[in-house]
């Protein structure tokens, strides 16, 4: 089995001495016009790009005589256009490795098939522009980056186009990366990142382990995870003795401060990550095309971490206060203190948690989630879970010949990146790489004489057998399947068991789903964009009368312009008092629909004051230093960060109200400057304070 599992991981475990490839200095090219990313350049490695080999992608057109332009979408376009530059410096906005790899993948679609590829930041927002410009028979771009956790929004909307009849761009290893998961029936989603690095991955404390009498073999030696893993062992029941060998040896030792037990635990971890983890292992999910969380699979995925905790050899990471949500990266936070020896740790945390450990001299790995012992190691149904980060798409409207040409100049675009970047062969060889420079990055001793090895080798299986936990991407976590997880492990609110109540409250989840389903089925874009309905606070003196609050709204929606506020689309408070000075927070509220029934609401603050009164506002100085930057605009400085407080006699807070005298202030010169602040209630009666001002250079 150890020779399989070798096997499988040798065409991605490369050696080490491929990182040096693609370090060789390049020349930066000139971009050719500011609207456009096109320009060829060199690669990291400093080696021409040239055409693809006969393997790769293929056009199948005749070459035109002008390049086609095929449009990139993003809302962050400084971290996608190689050639875009910073307003202000003028200095490329791309780091300048991902720049020149970047360049040579513009360089490489231009010479297999004539294109330029276009990188556009939409206008206003995605949800909006990408609906907006579908709705009028003109999409806005042909591939569209969709920030993750968006989809469900665009999906909702029909204005992506089914992929299913490209799938076979994507039957190559090298491109299988690229196609997300079938959802609805269809392939509407797309990847840009690789490898998927998995948001919670099992960690361990390899020296604590060490301690462990009981996990030694028979010379002495420390039987690791990734030991077992590589020789095929490491299963859910082989995890559930490692977990009582340890936790037997660590019942009795005092935790470290801060810790959230009084003992050190074997396995302190977030339930819902370890459950997560179990289905994906076991082959299936949350959400996997349909909701699967009710699945055979499922629960005996979630029974498994439930016996664990039953059998305390897993301890969640503290609760809010509902008493069924764990305290998220607590656990965490707990594994760097030493107070826990597994956990499944936030990717962005491993950093600190590792450094933490390095601290007291204690090495740490990353390693797979055990599998069922009825999934065979080299089975697609054993799978590590990430969040699956952003997506792309082509729009609907983008014709048949266009989208073929945009899915091939996608493919040979990202795959020229990755490999420019990492100066490899291969995508395989990129991740393999990118697994060593991941747990460098995370401070894990890949050096290690006695584990390094085979730290490295279980990383690259985990990034090499990533599945997307699309209940992420469907909005299905939050509040929905973790509430049902959570009450059913601890019988709140009357819960049975999970696989019980699974089943009988499966509608919080398909609820969500079938309304997507049910859209998609349709051949009509779907509004899903509520009006943006605009006001200020409204200030009115005491005594007002017969106010029209519509004066004082606008709404503006997408797809309908301007729509006229009425006052039937207004509430207003039974707490506002316009007899009375003083500040009514969310005192008046207008809601407004669309064609498509689309609600949107802005609910004011209403102030009403007293013109009669005399007295000048109180005003409180913020303490401390009140600096500003070295040639800082001094429209842009905020003079209300210096006030704490500034009211009027009746209790209004009018900080807003206040101007500076600049006639004392030099921001281009270091020093200490006498700023008179004057601050003036909506009576006209105005105090004047004076602060202290250091203009500070970085």
């Amino acid at each position: 089995m150890k020779k399989k599992v070798l096997a499988i991981l040798l065409s991605a475990a490369m050696v080490l001495s491929l990182a040096a490839c693609g370090q060789g200095s390049s020349e930066s090219s000139t971009p050719s016009s500011s609207g456009s990313s096109s320009t060829p350049g060199s690669s990291a490695s400093g080696v021409e790009s040239s055409a693809p080999e006969e393997s790769s992608v293929q056009s199948s057109e005749e070459v035109p005589a002008e390049p086609v332009v095929i449009r990139y979408g993003t809302h962050w376009i400084n971290d996608l256009d190689p050639n875009h530059t910073d307003d202000v410096t003028g200095e490329y906005t791309m780091e300048e490795s991902k720049r020149q790899a970047a360049l040579t993948a513009l360089a490489a679609v231009k010479e297999a098939y004539n294109v330029d590829i276009e990188f556009l930041q939409y206008p206003n927002d995605v949800t909006t522009d990408l609906m907006t410009s579908v709705l009028a028979g003109d999409p806005i771009v042909d591939l569209a980056l969709l920030w993750g956790g968006v989809e469900p929004t665009i999906l909702s909307q029909n204005v992506l186009q089914d992929l299913s009849a490209y799938t076979y761009l994507f039957e190559d290893e090298e491109n299988a990366w690229m196609l997300k998961n079938s959802l609805f029936g269809g392939y509407y989603l797309l990847n840009n990142e690789t490898p998927q690095v998995t948001n919670f991955p099992l960690v361990v404390n390899l020296t604590m382990l060490e301690e462990v009498p009981g996990l030694k073999d028979e010379n002495g030696k420390t039987i690791y995870p990734m030991d077992l893993f590589l020789n095929g062992e490491w299963t859910w029941s082989r995890f559930r003795s490692y977990l009582e060998t340890v936790q037997a040896y660590y019942a009795n030792v005092a935790a470290p401060d801060g810790g959230v037990y009084e003992f050190v635990q074997a396995y302190e971890t977030d339930h819902r990550y370890a459950a997560l983890a179990a289905m994906h292992s076991n082959g299936t999910g949350i959400f996997n095309g349909g909701v699967t969380a009710d699945s055979d699979e499922a629960i005996e995925a979630v029974q498994f971490v439930k016996d664990l905790m039953d059998a305390d050899l897993l301890k969640d990471c503290g609760l809010y206060d509902d008493g069924f949500t764990p305290e998220w990266t607590r656990g965490s936070g707990d594994f760097g203190l030493g107070a826990t020896v597994f956990t499944d740790c936030a990717n962005w945390l491993i950093n600190w948690e590792a450094s933490q450990c390095a601290d007291r001299n204690q090495n740490i790995a990353v390693i797979p989630w055990p599998r069922p012992d009825d999934v065979e190691m080299d089975s697609d149904e054993y799978m590590q879970s990430t969040n699956g980060g952003n997506s792309v798409a082509v729009l609907k409207g983008v014709s048949p010949e266009k989208t073929e040409l945009a899915l091939k100049t996608y493919i040979l675009y990202w795959q020229t990146y990755y490999k420019a970047l990492g100066g490899v062969e291969t995508i395989a060889e990129y991740n393999a790489q990118s697994a060593q420079s991941t747990l460098v990055g995370w401070g894990v001793d890949i050096y290690n004489e006695t584990y390094g090895d085979s730290i490295v080798d279980c990383f690259t299986y985990v990034l090499n057998h990533t599945n997307t936990n699309y209940a992420n991407l469907m909005g299905l976590w939050d509040g929905n399947w973790e509430a049902i997880l959570g009450k059913s492990f601890y019988g709140l609110e009357g819960m049975p068991s999970y696989d019980v109540a699974i089943k009988q409250n499966l509608t919080d989840l398909t609820n969500v789903t079938d309304n997507i389903a049910a859209i998609l089925k349709t051949d009509e874009v779907h509004d899903n964009q509520a009006p943006k309905v605009e006001a200020d606070t409204v200030v009115l003196t005491v005594g007002t009368t017969d106010v029209d609050w519509t004066q004082y709204f606008t709404a503006e929606d997408s797809v309908d312009g301007t729509i006229a506020v009425t006052a039937d689309n207004i509430t207003v408070s039974e707490e506002l008092d316009l007899a009375k000075a003083g500040e009514y927070n969310d005192a008046v509220k207008a809601a407004v629909k669309d064609a498509s029934d689309n609600e949107g609401s802005k609910s004011i603050k209403v102030v009403v004051y007293d013109p009669d009164n005399k007295t000048a506002p109180t005003v409180e100085v913020t303490e401390g230093d009140h600096n500003v930057s070295l040639n800082a605009n001094t429209a842009d400085i905020d003079w209300t960060s210096f006030l704490a407080s500034a009211t009027d006699t009746d209790g209004i807070d009018v900080k807003s109200n206040v101007t500076a005298d600049l006639s004392t202030l030099d921001t281009t010169t270091p020093g200490t400057y006498s700023v008179k602040l004057t601050v003036t209630d909506y009576a006209g009666n105005a105090a004047e304070v004076t602060v202290d001002i250091t203009v500070v250079s970085e």
